[in-house]
Formats: structure tokens, sequence, C-alpha cells
């Protein structure tokens, strides 16, 4: 049920954002007033990521609850330091990626020399897929980790390690990467650009593309809150008084 509920609650907060970011995107700024516009829905639409994201957490802690609703929205700042956390990761995976390709030549040149391997394309891709892994996996776990402190206990969250601990715990990780590798990324490189040949260029077509993208979007949208599961599963304890912030994180059941 609560994974029912996360699910929807992630996908009604995808479709407010995308709607929210294509206003600020056709929006002009051509006059100080359009500029005004423009801050004001890029800041509604990271506001609304912030939002999406405390409301999954308070789903699986409280279920369909007003108390669950009033925690995610007291929560949307924790969105600040997630985001932080997530830009300096991807801007390091970034950065590992750019000093791999600059020496490419120098690593082709070492293996060559020292097992003879003229081939080390393998290599080259496992490592941007490592950096995708961070990119997508780790940051998630930690951005929403922090942000389930954030709705624990607010801003206390970021004096602990409990939400670092919690990201990273084995089983976390594990989950999450089975999570986002089965229904994220899978049906992403496989199922949306997928298109049987024998497919006629009619109304079926359409029929079909929007049959497709709206079964992507819910296995995206499933992924996306089993990851938030994996993140915010432990409730944070906050110096000794874990008993009671488990009664408020409550149970946590798929």
């Amino acid at each position: 049920m609560r994974l029912a509920l996360a699910t929807l609650w992630i996908m009604v907060g995808c479709v407010l954002t995308a709607t929210v970011y294509w206003a600020f995107l056709i929006t002009p700024e051509s006059t100080v007033w359009a500029l005004i516009m423009s801050a004001m829905l890029a800041i509604a639409a990271f506001s609304l990521v912030g939002l999406t994201a405390t409301g999954a957490i308070a789903m699986w802690w409280h279920g369909a609850s007003i108390a669950g609703v009033k925690r995610a929205l007291q929560s949307i700042h924790g969105v600040i330091p997630a985001a932080v956390i997530v830009w300096v990761i991807w801007w390091v995976a970034h950065r590992a990626e750019v000093w791999i390709a600059m020496r490419s030549g120098q690593i082709n040149a070492w293996f060559i020399a020292r097992f003879g391997w003229d081939n080390m394309s393998w290599l080259f891709t496992a490592i941007g897929m490592a950096a995708d892994w961070f990119r997508w996996v780790i940051a998630a776990l930690l951005a929403l980790s922090l942000m389930a402190g954030f709705v624990a206990i607010g801003w206390r969250a970021l004096a602990q390690f409990a939400w670092l601990r919690r990201a990273l715990r084995p089983r976390a990780i594990a989950g999450a990467t089975l999570w986002f590798g089965g229904l994220i990324a899978l049906p992403w490189i496989y199922l949306v650009p997928w298109r049987p040949e024998s497919l006629p260029p009619t109304s079926i077509e359409f029929a079909f593309i929007v049959a497709k993208l709206s079964f992507s979007a819910i296995l995206f949208a499933i992924g996306a809150a089993l990851v938030t599961y994996e993140a915010s599963r432990t409730p944070v304890s906050p110096g000794g008084v874990g008993t009671a912030v488990s009664a408020v994180a409550g149970p946590h059941e798929l």
C-alpha cells in the first residue's frame, strides 16, 4: 500500500515539476518582470523537487495522512543541501571521466606494454558505467537519506552522520542498485526507444507509443519510490532519542 502511495506521489510530483519547469523554459527574459517570473518559476520547480522527495519519504513513514503531508511541507528546505551533495558527486564523476579520457592513450600504452592487451575499450566502458552508478545511485541515496533526516528532525540532521551511515549501508546500496538498474536504467535503454518493425504508421503507432511511455513512467516512479525506501528505511537517531524518532517515522512496510 505504501509503495503505491509513494509511487503515485512521485508521479504527480514529477508531472507538476515538469509543468512548472516547462513554463520556466518558455518564459521570455526580455523585461525585468519576465526575469522575476523566471526566477519564481525556477524556485517553484526546485521546491517541487524537494516536496516530491520529502513527500515520498513521508508516505513510507506515515502513509496517506495529514501528519505526513505536513512533515513533507515543513522539510522542503532539505532539498538545498541534498542538491549540493548531488552536484558535488556529479562534478567529481565528470572530472574523473575527463581525467581518464585525457590519459586514455597512456593507459592503453601501459596495458600493451605490461600485458600485451591492445584493446582496452571495455575498461573505459566500465569506468563510464561506474561514474554513472555514482551519479544516479550513490548521489540519490545520499541526497534522499539526508532529506529523510530533515523530515525526521529538521536541520539537526546536518550535524549528525546517521544519514551518511544509512545511505552507505551495503543493503541500501545493493537494493538501490537493483531497483535503479531493473526499473529505471533498463527500461530507459531498451523499452523507451523500442518500436516493433511491423507497427504501422497509423493511430495504432501513436497508441503504442503512449502506452509504452506511460508504462515506462510507472516503472520509473516505482523504481524511484523503492530507492527512496532504501535511503530512508532506517529512522534517524539523534543523540540517543532514536525511540522518539522511530515513533515519528513509523514502521517501514512494503
